[in-house]
């Protein structure tokens, strides 16, 4: 009798679904208690660009407007995040990080650091840097957020360039 192949470990969306799953557990179980990762997104983009409007954020995380809603809340119970009214439409309010925000952010990127270190153990630096590259590609082709400026190179072609993580 021959093994058929079996769909689901064939299927990248598949695989791609259980990292995701193994991250949360792997991340949940190494720091207790911490924000996940929609919330560093929402306080990275706010300390990086803001202040923004919750639909600003909403619009360049790609992010559904009412699942923020309940992550700035988050935020700002934690005082992370302040919601001010912005001075130029006094109908809106506008998000930006505090100072212990911009803390956090920087203690909970050291740790994702330190989740990739576990996450990825088992690939050499080249495989991780492989692996971060064809998924940068299919984010890319899908999602312009992810697309690497074009670069002239000495031939006059065009070559994108991405520094290693």
């Amino acid at each position: 009798m021959t093994e058929q192949p079996d769909p689901m470990v064939d299927s990248p969306t598949y695989l791609m679904f259980e990292a995701v799953r193994l991250v949360r557990r792997t991340a949940a179980r190494l720091f207790p208690g911490q924000p996940r990762l929609p919330h560093l997104l929402v306080l990275w983009c706010v300390a990086r660009s803001g202040p923004l409007s919750q639909r600003e954020v909403a619009e360049r995380l790609r992010m559904d407007a009412g699942d923020l809603v309940g992550i700035v809340d988050a935020l700002e119970r934690a005082g992370h995040v302040e919601r001010r009214r912005d001075p130029a439409d006094r109908r809106r309010y506008a998000l930006d990080a505090t100072e212990d925000g911009r803390l956090f952010l920087g203690e909970s990127l050291d740790a994702r650091v330190r989740l990739n270190e576990v996450l990825f153990e088992p690939l050499s630096p080249d495989e991780r840097r492989l692996f971060r590259d064809l998924l940068l590609r299919v984010l890319a082709h899908h999602d312009d957020r992810f697309a690497a400026p074009a670069q002239p190179t000495g031939t006059g072609s065009l070559v994108r360039d991405r520094a290693s993580s």
